[in-house]
This record gives C-alpha cells, sequence and structure tokens, in this order.
C-alpha cells in the first residue's frame, strides 16, 4: 500500500520514497506526493530521481487500489531509493482550480437549487455538471461569476479534517452536503476525509486544495452546454490564468 502523502498536506512539494515494484512504464513506491488521477482531478506530473538519471512522471494513476507512476524514461529497480519533485505550478492551479469548483458548487446550490453531478479539474481550464439546469443565460453567468468571485474574496480559511464515517455522514448532513455521495463510499471506508471552507461549505472530497480562498483570487466563467436532460455543463477558467 502506498502512503498518500498529500491526502495530509497538499503543499508538499518534494519526498524521498522506495521502489516497491517496477513495470514495463511504471513504478509504485512505499510513499507518494503525486496526486493519482481521480475524483474528476488530473493527475499530477513530475520527476523522479536515484541521484544519477532524473525520469518524467507523465501521469500517475490508480489501479485496482495500486498507484502507478507512468514514466517517459525506463523505471527504476525495485528497492531503488527515490527522490520525486512535482510540477508545482501545474498541481498549484489545480488546487486552486478544485476549491473554486467546491465554491461555485455550493453557490449555485444555495441560490439555484442544483446539484453537482460531475467535475473535471485541469490546471488550464475546468469544468463541472449541474441539474436540474436547461439555461445558464448571460445574466445569470454575469450573477453567479460576481457572487462567487464575492465569497473568494472573503479570505475563507480552508481546512482538510478526518473523520469516522458515522461522525462525518452526520456532520456533512448537517452542512447540506449533497447525500447521494455519501452512499456511494464503499462500506468498508471507515474514515471519511473532509473538506471544509469556512462556514460556506463542507464536502467529502479526497482532491487538492488551498489553504485560505485569496489564493484562488478571481474565476471567470467561460461558456456552458447542454449535456443531458436537464443537465448543463459550465467551464471556467482562473482569472489571471
Amino acid at each position: 500500500m502506498t502512503e498518500l502523502l498529500h491526502m495530509k498536506d497538499n503543499y508538499l512539494r518534494e519526498f524521498d520514497a522506495q521502489v516497491l515494484e517496477t513495470g514495463v512504464d511504471y513504478v509504485i513506491l512505499n510513499c507518494t506526493a503525486f496526486y493519482p488521477e481521480g475524483g474528476g482531478q488530473s493527475s499530477d506530473t513530475g520527476f523522479l530521481s536515484d541521484g544519477s538519471r532524473e525520469v518524467r512522471v507523465k501521469s500517475v494513476k490508480k489501479i485496482e487500489g495500486r498507484i502507478h507512476h507512468v514514466l517517459e524514461g525506463s523505471p527504476f529497480s525495485e528497492g531503488s531509493k527515490i527522490h520525486g519533485q512535482i510540477d508545482w505550478d501545474s498541481r498549484y492551479k489545480c488546487m486552486r482550480f478544485h476549491t473554486a469548483q467546491h465554491v461555485l458548487s455550493r453557490y449555485l446550490q444555495l441560490n439555484y437549487g442544483v446539484e453537482t453531478v460531475g467535475n473535471s479539474i485541469s490546471p488550464n481550464e475546468s469544468r463541472a455538471d449541474y441539474a436540474p439546469l436547461e439555461l445558464f443565460d448571460d445574466e445569470m453567468k454575469r450573477e453567479v461569476e460576481a457572487g462567487v468571485n464575492s465569497i473568494l474574496k472573503d479570505n475563507i480559511d480552508v481546512q482538510i479534517l478526518f473523520m469516522p464515517r458515522d461522525e462525518a455522514i452526520s456532520f456533512l448532513n448537517e452542512k447540506g452536503y449533497q447525500t447521494r455521495y455519501l452512499e456511494m463510499v464503499p462500506k468498508s471506508v471507515r474514515e471519511f476525509r473532509v473538506l471544509v471552507i469556512g462556514d460556506y461549505d463542507a464536502a467529502s472530497c479526497a482532491g487538492t486544495h488551498v489553504a485560505n480562498t485569496r489564493e484562488i483570487g478571481e474565476i471567470r466563467i467561460g461558456k456552458s452546454k447542454n449535456v443531458g436532460a436537464g443537465k448543463r455543463r459550465i467551464y471556467f477558467t482562473l482569472a489571471d490564468s
């Protein structure tokens, strides 16, 4: 089992590890700060080095519960001592995007009664799907963008908490979290990772996030399109990207 260092520290950029297993184009490490693709968020990229050579990590995937660091060069041998370094620019943009998406989703939930039914977080542009939402005209777009940016400017602290399953479910229900997502978590999961954005939002989330909304700056909402009956996809970027 690979220890996922990012689960507790989203700002960790470098780490030391050991190769547990090697494949044709990947290695599995005993610990990693690389975020594996999942939960709608793209994986980290970066580099692994054994001191004599450096190999680029082009993607990280969770396959049958095992974290594969997919490499552009030949993999390191089993037992090798490795130093890892993530592409911080890419990671930090994902952190800003992901926290912004939670604020956007909560805003739409509170003000328009819609739920988030999907999302895609990447370093350049992100999106989320909402339902029931038939239309998203220019007036609504301007109102939502201004409303979300006003909240982001409030310098709200963001916390990552770990709670026993039953305690987390009770807490998230009290906060108005979408309960259908809780029901999707396997019963074998006894501890939840909970994202808390001040008093504004709380959610069960394994993604990477900033420590305060001031780090996000402002967002710009772009195009939207219908992606099914009563479902609308909204794209957004960071204002300074």
